[in-house]
């Protein structure tokens, strides 16, 4: 297991004595003078005990923990789980051994280490649905490893905060937005994805080639049928994405970044533009994905960051750098809708200045297909503005 996958274990234990305590009804055997190890048992005092290993130092002093989680468990076949690398070597930790009512002395054990949290929840629930003492199964080891790799997708993603289970969903939350997301594992490799805020997670499926449904649940927003790992891995991706940019704020930026920047004169207020327009354009290829709104158009250093309400018509910072209040556009499209020469309708649908004649339109290679991807409810105030007010509809 790679350095920048070590999983400290002083974090691995606030999991044990936290999340996983009541869920998995964990026991613990204290002992103040406790120092390589912490003794605990699965489902009761008269569960199947298991360790983490914590260091040569009191982990009550807090030196000297262990930079790596190492999980002693009483003797087992440990399942093909993310993030769980198996020992070769047994544990021979003094605490371990001798410490009563241990059963963890080598060589009835096993050992491994786990790579984060997602690991070390799945082979604990694992070693409860598979170990307790009187027989019960806990779960299904294959729907814990289902469950764990949903987990990484999710913490690849930039999901940072503790999962959640409400009913079959898994529950996903960050500390860089408030929005959730949720996971439940259907048949196979098939997975539905809910979302908190509808618009979002309709921006997030589209961009996923995949239809949102709206409808009464714990969702506002759901896909159905995502079809194999590597499918939802990219749209967990892209939904963090998403969320990121609409938790960042703009304006706060703006102002930041403007503050001892003078605006006596016009170049001075250029200047200020300037760097609202860089926020803004930095905001559009997030949520444009680099791409030509109309044409798809994939060269970024070419495209245009452009306004649908003009950044002079705007009343507040909040209008000018409103990602819906914006396009990404290749340079002749950018033209074309600043100078008012085309515009789209709330569907999306290109109109055309009639004062722009057809050897015109030809020369400038106009294409009637030409149409705005992925329209947003937040988009339309904007776009009808831009038809009432810019649009050279005679």
């Amino acid at each position: 297991m790679s350095e920048d996958r070590k999983y400290p274990a002083n974090q691995a234990l606030l999991v044990i004595d936290g999340a996983l305590k009541q869920e998995l009804d964990i026991h613990r055997f204290d002992d103040p003078k406790r120092s390589k190890a912490q003794l605990f048992a699965i489902g009761g005092p008269l569960g199947k005990q298991f360790a983490i290993v914590l260091g040569d130092t009191d982990v009550l002093t807090g030196h000297h923990p262990a930079q790596q989680t190492r999980i002693v468990l009483e003797r087992c076949e440990l399942p093909p789980l993310p993030g769980v690398a198996p020992c070769g070597d047994a544990y021979y930790g003094q605490r371990v051994k001798d410490q009563q009512p241990s059963k963890l002395a080598a060589p009835n054990q096993v050992s491994c280490v786990v790579a984060d949290e997602s690991s070390l929840r799945a082979l604990l629930r694992w070693y409860a649905g598979n170990n307790m003492a009187d027989g019960t199964a806990f779960a299904d080891p294959r729907d814990m490893l289902g469950e764990t790799r949903v987990e990484k997708a999710a913490a690849d993603a930039g999901f940072d905060l503790t999962t959640l289970y409400e009913g079959n969903w898994l529950i996903f939350r960050s500390t860089s937005f408030t929005y959730r997301l949720g996971v439940s594992l259907q048949s196979g490799e098939s997975y539905r994805v809910g979302f908190s805020d509808a618009e979002l997670g309709q921006k997030a499926a589209a961009d996923c080639s995949y239809a949102a449904v709206f409808r009464a649940g714990p969702w506002a927003a759901e896909v159905n049928d995502i079809d194999g790992y590597d499918a939802l891995h990219r749209l967990l991706f892209r939904a963090a994405t998403i969320f990121r940019l609409f938790a960042s704020d703009g304006p706060a930026q703006f102002k930041a970044a403007t503050r001892n920047l003078p605006a006596s004169t016009e170049a001075e207020r250029l200047v200020v533009e300037r760097v609202g327009q860089g926020i803004f354009r930095n905001a559009l290829i997030e949520y444009w994905q680099g791409r030509c709104a109309v044409t798809g158009l994939d060269v970024v250093p070419l495209l245009r960051a452009s306004h649908i309400k003009p950044w002079a018509d705007c009343e507040t910072d909040d209008e000018r750098l409103d990602v819906f209040n914006g396009l990404l556009l290749a340079p002749h499209l950018d033209a074309l809708f600043d100078g008012g020469w085309i515009t789209f309708t709330d569907t999306g649908d290109l109109l055309v200045s009639n004062q722009l004649h057809a050897v015109a339109l030809s020369q400038i290679g106009f294409r009637s297909q030409w149409r705005l991807a992925d329209i947003a409810p937040s988009h339309r105030p904007y776009l009808a503005f831009h038809r009432e007010n810019v649009f050279r509809a005679r």
